[in-house]
């Protein structure tokens, strides 16, 4: 390649000439023209002599393979990854599938424990009922015969799950349940098989006949199996199917429990009754299926759809009908055996297991969807692979062609072009990240306010400040690592800010290790600010049921809550970091309020109390006199729950 070279003279330079002759140094020495040096770093080149013109063509030839080179190794890099990702979603895969078989299990088991339940209900019951209804039943298949079902949908599962021993020493099974230590009965299909037969032959032979033994050995297969269900689940999340596996398995737990419930509900409605503890059980079930349910559809919620259309079915509205009898009258003493008839027992089991039926027949729904994902994902994995082979062999093309056309001084503007777009991205995100920071620390009426430079103190004649905490948090924290701690801060406040989010309240960022929430400002709802307050602890109380510490699995969330109602000042203080802030003594109320309860309960004062007693939908307890340092004596009352006394 030869190089034109000029020297510099008093007029213009023409606007298309080349970046050598840009670069060429000012530099001369008195010889000339052959003197004239280029400047590359620390190296002197005379693009005039041969030497120099190899060392520019090389020049030419290295800057655009550089940035070639590094789109090669990229797609090398990504080449890998997609190689692993496929390998890992065929995996997942396995997995998937695994689960969908061990849950077809479950679903017989589920049935087995119901039909074993009605089976020892009704025979002992054999005086106070007539037989033959019991013997025609054309929807009961038969104590025998659901054996039998089991034992094949146990063969058809090709392959054993490796359940952790850890699983099995967690639960505790009564003894003389099944005749052997619980742990022996998942080590192997053959070993479970002997253990589930001996459960079994005390059931024919009538050797058990206690509700607590029927459910114990039931629920324990299902709770170690189900759990090992969470293990893989945990496995797969960085897959698509994640959020779908999560749904299936909370619809396997709300059927388990359906399950239960059913168990209590024919021994009541073919005995005339059942023990406290049986119905603090059911209740206790009983609001776990709907727990389930519906975070299955959160996760899924197509779902909901398909729930809508059970839920108007007759066997759902018979099974809710019997739910609330039961509910109304299970402890009732004055309920005399005579009052119940096999031929309605017969039609609520008939009814719970049509919908249970149901329930399942969109469980395998799921199942399809997620063994569809995770075939797509596959797909997805394969294609990508295609494509980057694809990519490197057009690249490789490329770079021949790329190197007729490539100028220095393109690269410079290519390079500068980036730069700037890259800097006006970046400005971008950064305005975008400072105006959602706004609306994540402040309310949204506030924040209209502050654009339209409104902002000033505010008067709010009544609303309601709740406070709560975790009991014995340090306890809970004080041998945790400080990765274990973060998971576990930020699960549990993920899991407020999704309860809060369903309320019309408002979490004010507060400063200890409490959390403060408040409804009624900025907004005004009238005297619905009590309920939603309510109806939000109530949720918190629920969901801290279920809620599982990452670091300590086998330990209860425990929260105190407290709340009052009055009068409130809103006001944003801060100019750079502005902040919402409630200031009355109404939150110095409702703080000590909190602080003199107990855990997993709800305390409120009497100014609380009044305004839910002129709502109404919530039932309250006498707590006493509480003596408060700002406020003296005050009347406080045990928030217990929804006042179902007022349904028809």
């Amino acid at each position: 390649m030869a190089t034109t070279k000029e020297k510099p003279s008093g007029g213009k330079r023409n606007s298309h000439q080349s970046e050598l002759e840009t670069a060429i140094s000012d530099v001369r020495s008195s010889h000339g023209m052959e003197d004239t040096i280029w400047r590359v770093g620390c190296y002197k080149i005379n693009p005039t002599t041969p030497s120099g013109q190899k060392f520019f063509i090389l020049h030419m030839l290295v800057l655009p393979l550089i940035p070639i080179t590094a789109l090669v190794i990229q797609n090398g890099v990504t080449m890998n990854t997609l190689m692993g990702y496929s390998s890992r979603v065929s995996t997942i895969r396995k997995q998937v599938r695994g689960a969908m078989e061990i849950a077809v299990f479950i679903q017989n088991i589920q049935e087995e424990r119901a039909e074993v339940a009605l089976f020892i209900f009704t025979n002992q019951s054999e005086a106070n009922f007539n037989m033959s209804e019991f013997q025609t039943n054309k929807n009961r298949i038969g104590i025998q015969e659901r054996f039998s079902k089991t034992d094949r949908a146990l063969e058809e599962v090709p392959t054993w799950p490796n359940i952790d021993k850890s699983l099995t020493i967690q639960k505790k099974l009564p003894v003389g349940t099944i005749g052997a230590d619980g742990s022996e009965a998942f080590k192997s299909k053959l070993k479970f098989q002997i253990q589930h037969e001996v459960f079994r032959v005390k059931v024919r032979e009538g050797r058990i006949g206690e509700i607590t033994e029927i459910l114990a050995w039931y629920e324990y297969i299902n709770d170690v199996i189900l759990d090992h269900l969470d293990d893989e689940i945990k496995s797969t999340d960085r897959s698509g199917v994640w959020r779908y596996l999560i749904s299936f398995k909370n619809l396997l737990r709300a059927i388990e429990n359906i399950g239960i419930v059913s168990v209590y509900g024919i021994r009541y409605l073919t005995t005339g009754n059942v023990t406290t503890q049986n119905y603090i059980k059911y209740v206790e079930h009983d609001t776990l299926i709907w727990e389930y349910l519906n975070s299955s559809i959160h996760l899924a919620p197509y779902l909901e759809k398909k729930f809508r259309r059970i839920y108007s079915g007759e066997a759902y509205k018979f099974y809710r009908q019997s739910d609330k009898v039961i509910l109304n009258n299970a402890l009732d003493l004055e309920k005399s055996v005579s009052d119940m008839s096999l031929k309605s027992s017969l039609k609520y089991f008939d009814s719970i297991t049509l919908y249970m039926t149901q329930l399942r027949e969109a469980l395998g729904e799921l199942r399809d969807d997620i063994l569809a994902v995770a075939q797509e994902e596959l797909n997805e994995a394969e294609a990508g692979k295609t494509v980057g082979i694809a990519i490197l062999s057009f690249i490789s093309v490329v770079t021949l062609i790329f190197y007729f056309f490539v100028k220095n001084a393109l690269a410079v503007i290519r390079v500068f072009a980036r730069e700037v777009i890259e800097k006006v991205g970046e400005l971008e995100q950064e305005k975008r990240k400072t105006e959602k920071a706004f609306h994540d620390f402040l309310p949204s009426s506030v924040v209209r306010d502050i654009k339209k430079k409104k902002v000033s103190a505010e008067e709010f004649s009544c609303v309601t400040v709740f406070f709560g905490d975790i009991v014995d948090f340090n306890d809970l924290t004080t041998d945790c690592t400080p990765s274990e701690l973060i998971e576990f801060m930020n699960l549990f406040y993920s899991n407020l800010d999704a309860r809060f989010a369903k309320f019309q309240v408002y979490n004010v960022l507060t400063m200890a290790d409490d959390f403060m929430v408040v409804s009624g400002m900025p907004q005004n709802i009238g005297d619905r600010h009590v309920a939603e307050i309510a109806s939000m602890a109530l949720d918190l109380l629920a969901g801290s049921v279920v809620f599982q510490i990452p670091h300590k699995p086998n330990t209860k969330l425990i929260l105190r809550m407290g709340f009052h109602s009055g009068p409130a000042l809103g006001v944003v203080a801060g100019t750079k970091i502005p902040n919402f802030c409630v200031m009355s003594d109404t939150v110095t109320i409702a703080k000590e309020i909190e602080k003199q309860g107990e855990g997993m309960r709800i305390l409120i004062s009497q100014a609380s109390k009044l305004l839910l007693d002129k709502v109404g939908g919530f039932r309250c307890d006498p707590r006493g006199t509480l003596d408060l340092a700002t406020k003296g004596q005050i009347e406080t009352f045990w928030l217990v729950g929804p006042d179902n006394t007022e349904a028809t």
